[in-house]
């Protein structure tokens, strides 16, 4: 058995970097993982034990199915998944095993990810933090909970890493959430936030390490469409992210008999209002607002709606900081001409502490 299992569901456009990305967890034979995707146009021809191809899926499979049949596919001890224009740390492979023999209860792990966008064009500079400390610590599960569905401290999205999707789960807790998502009869619009609700609920014990193991290819917002969100619930991924999410909320919430909503009313509807406020052409956050407006006055009687008041604020001047402010070192978006999410990794992995100093110097749980 592996010690990692690394999911890679299929590209959503036609080029991805799939080839890099299996290049570079690959390269290091004496990693203990493996690596398990559907087969595609763009994969490579690569002849390694550690790769297992599955057959291509139907169109229009919802990501949902597809997630839960690489994780039944998998055979690793922890499983991860990660899209083919992402970056992963390959020696994460090591990571977990240290988490594992420093913590056995410890059955979910997650870390600092970046997100780069390669579409961002060259001539607008600005800066990207990148965390500089490198520790692995345990995270208290209530303060989790507080954070995904009470949304304390939250922007648009809670500040709740924990999930499969750039994260890391024991494939007992993994395979425990499929039989769940199963059970519950869902097909999710938004799979990596169906994964993060039901890790937090479902996980024994967490645990978060502060240096960056990997980088998201940020794209924009899009929900599955084969997706079904709940009926009668006015907000949706539709609306935008943070409506999906509510959405994810409160399926969860049905599921266990609950009310959803009590008492993150108002942090709620603050992340609704900077989701509007993101965007940054006029017509789209009109739009947006129009949508949650409506969604609010149909939700809980309208009680709330009063305290969705956003406001357009427009493209806001980037951040062109350099150098260590804080615990973050703030680096130019295009450091070493890094165009992609996987060209920074490949810079930004110089400046990381070394996953094997890390794990073996004593500065983990």
């Amino acid at each position: 058995m592996p010690r990692l299992s690394v999911l890679i569901p299929p590209a959503q456009s036609s080029e991805s970097g799939l080839a890099t990305l299996l290049g570079v967890l690959l390269a290091d034979r004496s990693l203990d993982l493996e690596i398990v995707t559907v087969q595609t146009g763009d994969l490579p021809d690569i002849d390694d034990p550690r790769l297992t191809v599955l057959p291509a899926m139907l169109p229009g499979t919802p990501q949902q199915a597809i997630w839960s049949a690489l994780v039944a596919a998998s055979t690793g001890e922890w499983v991860t998944l990660v899209k083919p224009d992402d970056m992963l740390e390959p020696e994460l492979a090591i990571m977990v095993g240290f988490v594992a023999q420093a913590n056995p209860a410890a059955d979910a792990l997650s870390w600092h990810s970046l997100q780069i966008d390669a579409s961002d064009p060259p001539d607008r500079r600005f800066s990207v933090g990148v965390p500089s400390q490198y520790a692995i610590v345990n995270i208290e599960k209530t303060a989790m909970l507080k954070a995904f569905f009470m949304w304390e401290n939250s922007l648009n999205v809670p500040r709740m890493p924990f999930g499969l999707y750039h994260g890391a789960l024991k494939r007992s807790l993994a395979l425990n959430i499929v039989e769940s998502l199963v059970a519950s009869g869902r097909v999710s619009p938004l799979p990596a936030a169906e994964w993060s609700a039901r890790t937090i609920f479902m996980a024994n014990e967490i645990a978060f390490c502060e240096r960056p193991m990997s980088v998201i290819a940020r794209q924009p917002f899009a929900f599955d469409p084969a997706g079904v969100p709940t009926p009668r619930f006015p907000f949706h991924a539709g609306i935008g992210e943070t409506a999906g999410i509510a959405e994810v909320q409160n399926a969860v919430f049905m599921e266990m008999g609950a009310p959803w909503g009590p008492g993150a009313e108002e942090a709620f509807v603050r992340a609704a209002m900077i989701d509007c406020l993101l965007e940054t052409d006029e017509e789209p956050f009109a739009a947006k607002c129009e949508a949650y407006d409506k969604a609010f006055r149909a939700w809980d009687g309208g009680r709330h709606a009063h305290l969705f008041q956003p406001y357009y604020a427009g493209p806001q001047p980037p951040d062109i900081r350099r150098g260590l402010h804080g615990n973050m070192l703030m680096v130019d978006r295009f450091i070493g001409k890094a165009r992609t999410a996987q060209d920074f990794y490949r810079v930004m992995r110089s400046f990381l502490a070394p996953v094997r100093l890390i794990c073996g110097a004593g500065t983990a749980i």
